[in-house]
């Protein structure tokens, strides 16, 4: 599909930057086609019409709001969605404002649905948290979960989504729901393979000297500077990102003296990308959040290739150490509560 992936990877966690085919190969029934994730230790049967169309795709693994690992199978109506993509990206950036940004996710939601979502969990954690009666409907992400099976220490919990399919023309209605009754199948074909150790995200920010917005140089020394640094990771073309600037302003100067809240902006080409460095200004002016705002270089690929969305927030501390896990998506509060937690030492 023709994805606009800075568009793609920032209008919602819904959509990640990262959507990977892993280990294709062509099984023996040339109407299905065998997709192994070695990272989640998955073996999906899926049709090769609907692949090859790019109206069903894998994404993932990445990390749910709790933590654990997720994998999914989403629906796109590529006769309107890659559309939607295109014009976007034929926009400039003056036209490119906050209102067209939540017609496009308004649209995308119609015409781009999860099917079917697979949430690992470590058996201990899992225990844990039947016993103390947390329902399923908690642990996953999705419709009426089930317990798809274990897999080398982990429980496999999947879902499949019942999706509105209100605002579809009659052909597209079609096609998705018969995209959604091979879920099915799916499901009854999935089996295990062996779960190959994930990648860790880096443990330390990288030495890096790059401009901020007003166009000073910034260096990773700025971290030393407080115990503990917010960094923001966000992008002009980010509805989500757009909307939680004013609330990140407003927090950055209530700050307590030993934190403070730093930007990294991922979608602004070099000196000469002006459209996207004056659109980021608007944002950040009219939302009020006067910190630092940095624009991200290739000195930062090596944490870049792990963000799967953004916004995405890190906590760095005064020695350049990552703390915590990243937070994908917009959870002021979740930053709010890591920060309290983590200056009373709990």
């Amino acid at each position: 599909m023709k994805i606009k992936k800075e568009l793609i990877k920032g209008i919602s966690v819904l959509f990640m930057v990262v959507m990977v085919l892993v280990g294709c190969q062509k099984a023996a029934d040339n109407t299905t086609q065998r997709v192994e994730s070695p990272e989640t230790g998955l073996v999906f049967q899926i049709s090769k019409d609907y692949l090859d169309q790019g109206t069903i795709a894998i994404e993932g693994p990445y990390e749910d709001y709790n933590g654990n690992d997720l994998i999914s199978v989403v629906w796109y109506y590529t006769p309107v969605t890659d559309k939607l993509f295109e014009e976007a990206e034929g926009l400039s950036s003056e036209n490119f404002t906050v209102e067209v940004m939540e017609k496009l996710y308004e649209q995308l939601m119609i015409h781009s649905k999860y099917l079917m979502n697979i949430t690992l969990i470590e058996e201990s954690k899992y225990k844990k948290e039947i016993e103390k009666g947390t329902e399923l409907e908690e642990l996953a992400y999705g419709d009426n979960p089930e317990v798809l099976g274990t897999n080398e220490g982990y429980v496999y919990l999947l879902s499949i989504q019942e999706n509105d399919t209100s605002g579809m023309e009659k052909e597209e209605k079609e096609l998705y729901e018969e995209c959604s009754a091979h879920m099915q199948s799916v499901k009854d074909t999935l089996t295990f393979m062996k779960k190959t150790a994930a990648a860790k995200f880096p443990s330390k920010m990288p030495t890096f000297t790059a401009k901020d917005l007003a166009g000073n140089t910034i260096t990773d020394s700025i971290f030393s500077e407080k115990d503990l640094t917010v960094v923001n990771i966000w992008g002009t073309f980010c509805n989500p990102c757009v909307e939680e600037m004013p609330e990140l302003g407003a927090w950055a100067k209530e700050m307590p003296e030993n934190v403070q809240m730093v930007g990294l902006i991922v979608d602004i080409n070099g000196d000469e990308d002006t459209e996207h460095q004056e659109l980021a200004v608007t944002i950040t002016e009219r939302a009020g959040a006067e910190f630092t705002q940095i624009i991200a270089n290739e000195d930062f690929n090596d944490i870049m290739r792990w963000v799967t969305g953004v916004p995405t927030t890190l906590f760095i501390d005064k020695e350049g150490n990552i703390v915590g896990d990243p937070i994908v998506g917009a959870n002021v509060k979740g930053y709010k509560d890591f920060v309290e937690d983590y200056i009373s030492g709990n």
